[in-house]
Protein backbone atom coordinates (compact mmCIF):
# COMPACT_ATOMS: atom_id res chain seq x y z
CA UNK A 1 0.00 0.00 0.00
CA UNK A 2 1.39 3.11 -0.89
CA UNK A 3 1.22 5.85 1.72
CA UNK A 4 0.49 9.38 1.57
CA UNK A 5 3.47 12.20 1.19
CA UNK A 6 3.50 14.11 4.62
CA UNK A 7 0.89 17.36 4.24
CA UNK A 8 2.65 19.62 6.86
CA UNK A 9 6.90 19.02 5.63
CA UNK A 10 7.96 17.96 2.01
CA UNK A 11 11.18 16.67 4.41
CA UNK A 12 9.15 14.22 5.90
CA UNK A 13 7.82 10.88 4.09
CA UNK A 14 4.49 10.63 5.86
CA UNK A 15 2.17 12.19 8.30
CA UNK A 16 2.47 9.18 10.97
CA UNK A 17 5.94 9.76 10.65
CA UNK A 18 5.91 13.61 11.35
CA UNK A 19 3.41 12.63 14.29
CA UNK A 20 5.87 10.09 15.92
CA UNK A 21 8.72 12.35 15.32
CA UNK A 22 6.63 15.06 17.13
CA UNK A 23 5.54 13.03 19.85
CA UNK A 24 9.04 12.32 20.89
CA UNK A 25 11.17 14.93 19.89
CA UNK A 26 8.11 17.73 21.66
CA UNK A 27 8.35 15.63 24.95
CA UNK A 28 12.45 14.61 24.52
CA UNK A 29 11.75 13.73 28.48
CA UNK A 30 9.65 10.99 28.12
CA UNK A 31 9.25 7.20 27.38
CA UNK A 32 6.51 5.87 25.01
CA UNK A 33 5.16 2.25 24.05
CA UNK A 34 5.06 2.00 20.38
CA UNK A 35 0.95 1.56 20.86
CA UNK A 36 0.83 4.93 22.18
CA UNK A 37 2.69 6.36 19.62
CA UNK A 38 0.98 4.13 16.69
CA UNK A 39 -2.47 5.89 18.40
CA UNK A 40 -0.96 9.22 18.69
CA UNK A 41 -0.16 9.31 14.75
CA UNK A 42 -3.52 7.41 13.73
CA UNK A 43 -1.42 4.49 12.08
CA UNK A 44 -0.93 0.94 12.86
CA UNK A 45 1.09 -0.62 15.59
CA UNK A 46 3.20 -2.70 12.37
CA UNK A 47 3.41 0.67 10.68
CA UNK A 48 4.55 2.43 13.72
CA UNK A 49 7.32 -0.06 14.94
CA UNK A 50 8.47 0.35 11.47
CA UNK A 51 8.78 3.89 11.97
CA UNK A 52 10.41 3.36 15.09
CA UNK A 53 13.35 0.76 14.09
CA UNK A 54 13.87 3.45 10.95
CA UNK A 55 14.33 6.05 13.69
CA UNK A 56 16.58 3.26 15.92
CA UNK A 57 18.59 1.97 13.28
CA UNK A 58 19.82 6.29 12.70
CA UNK A 59 20.27 6.28 16.44
CA UNK A 60 17.63 9.59 16.59
CA UNK A 61 15.85 7.78 19.26
CA UNK A 62 16.95 5.44 21.89
CA UNK A 63 14.76 2.37 23.25
CA UNK A 64 14.27 1.16 26.88
CA UNK A 65 12.88 -2.15 27.80
CA UNK A 66 10.88 -3.08 30.34
CA UNK A 67 10.02 -6.93 30.55
CA UNK A 68 8.86 -8.02 27.15
CA UNK A 69 8.04 -4.01 26.78
CA UNK A 70 9.52 -1.44 24.23
CA UNK A 71 9.88 2.08 25.03
CA UNK A 72 11.07 5.13 23.04
CA UNK A 73 12.27 8.28 23.90
CA UNK A 74 14.36 10.82 21.25
CA UNK A 75 18.28 10.81 21.65
CA UNK A 76 19.07 14.14 23.00
CA UNK A 77 22.76 13.82 22.52
CA UNK A 78 22.46 12.76 18.67
CA UNK A 79 23.83 15.86 16.55
CA UNK A 80 20.34 16.45 14.24
CA UNK A 81 18.61 16.90 17.33
CA UNK A 82 17.97 19.92 17.36
CA UNK A 83 17.49 20.48 13.97
CA UNK A 84 14.89 17.46 13.82
CA UNK A 85 13.19 19.11 16.82
CA UNK A 86 12.40 22.24 14.90
CA UNK A 87 11.52 20.55 11.80
CA UNK A 88 8.94 18.65 13.65
CA UNK A 89 8.42 21.31 15.93
CA UNK A 90 6.89 23.51 13.11
CA UNK A 91 5.33 21.16 11.24
CA UNK A 92 3.80 18.73 13.34
CA UNK A 93 4.71 19.90 16.70
CA UNK A 94 0.80 21.44 17.59
CA UNK A 95 -0.52 17.94 17.84
CA UNK A 96 2.28 17.15 20.77
CA UNK A 97 3.16 20.10 22.43
CA UNK A 98 -0.61 21.60 23.22
CA UNK A 99 -1.63 18.44 25.04
CA UNK A 100 0.61 18.48 28.29
CA UNK A 101 0.55 22.22 28.32
CA UNK A 102 -3.53 22.60 28.25
CA UNK A 103 -3.98 19.16 30.48
CA UNK A 104 -3.86 20.97 33.80
CA UNK A 105 -6.42 23.67 32.75
CA UNK A 106 -8.96 24.61 34.95
CA UNK A 107 -12.56 23.48 33.22
CA UNK A 108 -11.35 22.27 30.05
CA UNK A 109 -13.88 20.16 28.23
CA UNK A 110 -12.02 19.70 25.01
CA UNK A 111 -9.38 20.92 22.77
CA UNK A 112 -9.12 21.46 18.66
CA UNK A 113 -6.97 22.50 15.82
CA UNK A 114 -9.15 23.92 13.10
CA UNK A 115 -8.11 26.56 10.50
CA UNK A 116 -5.48 25.72 8.08
CA UNK A 117 -3.37 23.38 9.92
CA UNK A 118 -6.09 21.27 10.02
CA UNK A 119 -7.38 21.55 6.68
CA UNK A 120 -3.63 20.41 5.29
CA UNK A 121 -3.18 18.23 7.56
CA UNK A 122 -6.22 16.65 6.12
CA UNK A 123 -5.45 17.10 2.60
CA UNK A 124 -7.80 20.04 2.09
CA UNK A 125 -5.38 22.63 1.19
CA UNK A 126 -2.17 23.77 -0.12
CA UNK A 127 -1.90 27.00 2.19
CA UNK A 128 1.57 26.50 4.58
CA UNK A 129 -0.05 27.36 7.94
CA UNK A 130 1.86 30.74 9.36
CA UNK A 131 -0.07 30.49 12.88
CA UNK A 132 -1.88 27.38 14.70
CA UNK A 133 -6.02 27.87 15.49
CA UNK A 134 -6.34 26.25 18.85
CA UNK A 135 -10.60 26.24 19.60
CA UNK A 136 -10.58 25.26 24.16
CA UNK A 137 -13.96 23.94 25.09
CA UNK A 138 -15.31 24.68 28.53
CA UNK A 139 -15.49 26.75 31.44
CA UNK A 140 -11.47 27.75 30.88
CA UNK A 141 -9.91 30.65 32.24
CA UNK A 142 -8.32 33.18 29.65
CA UNK A 143 -5.44 34.33 31.76
CA UNK A 144 -4.43 30.41 32.01
CA UNK A 145 -5.10 29.64 28.62
CA UNK A 146 -3.08 32.97 27.52
CA UNK A 147 -0.38 31.30 29.64
CA UNK A 148 -0.10 27.68 27.89
CA UNK A 149 -0.44 29.27 24.71
CA UNK A 150 2.28 31.47 25.05
CA UNK A 151 4.94 28.53 26.01
CA UNK A 152 3.50 26.62 23.18
CA UNK A 153 4.43 29.66 20.89
CA UNK A 154 7.82 29.34 22.46
CA UNK A 155 8.06 25.79 21.43
CA UNK A 156 6.68 25.93 18.49
CA UNK A 157 8.14 29.13 16.72
CA UNK A 158 4.57 30.59 15.35
CA UNK A 159 1.53 32.46 17.17
CA UNK A 160 -1.04 30.37 18.42
CA UNK A 161 -4.56 32.04 18.01
CA UNK A 162 -6.92 31.11 20.78
CA UNK A 163 -10.00 31.01 21.15
CA UNK A 164 -12.97 29.81 23.10
CA UNK A 165 -16.59 28.33 23.38
CA UNK A 166 -19.03 27.02 26.13
CA UNK A 167 -19.50 23.21 26.79
CA UNK A 168 -23.19 24.47 25.51
CA UNK A 169 -21.95 26.63 23.10
CA UNK A 170 -20.09 24.07 20.90
CA UNK A 171 -22.90 21.72 21.78
CA UNK A 172 -25.60 23.51 20.64
CA UNK A 173 -23.67 24.73 17.47
CA UNK A 174 -25.76 28.20 17.12
CA UNK A 175 -23.32 30.68 16.53
CA UNK A 176 -21.90 31.57 13.16
CA UNK A 177 -17.95 30.13 14.46
CA UNK A 178 -18.75 27.54 15.87
CA UNK A 179 -20.77 26.20 13.22
CA UNK A 180 -18.12 27.25 10.98
CA UNK A 181 -15.34 25.66 12.88
CA UNK A 182 -17.28 22.71 13.11
CA UNK A 183 -18.06 22.26 9.12
CA UNK A 184 -14.49 22.60 8.72
CA UNK A 185 -11.42 20.10 9.29
CA UNK A 186 -11.07 19.55 12.95
CA UNK A 187 -7.76 17.67 14.94
CA UNK A 188 -9.32 17.26 18.48
CA UNK A 189 -6.14 16.90 21.14
CA UNK A 190 -5.80 14.18 23.19
CA UNK A 191 -5.71 15.83 27.07
CA UNK A 192 -3.85 13.14 28.14
CA UNK A 193 -2.15 12.94 32.10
Amino acid sequence: MKVAAAKLSPLLKSDAQGLILAELFMNPEELFSISHLAEFAGTSLPTAMREVDRLLDGQLVIQKSVGRARFIQANKKHLLFDSVSQIVAFSYGPAAVLPPLLLGLDGIEHAYLFGIWAARLSRQTEAAPKEVDLLLIGNVSRIEASRAAAKAEDLLGREVNVQFATGLEWERGESEFVRQVKNNPLVELTLRP
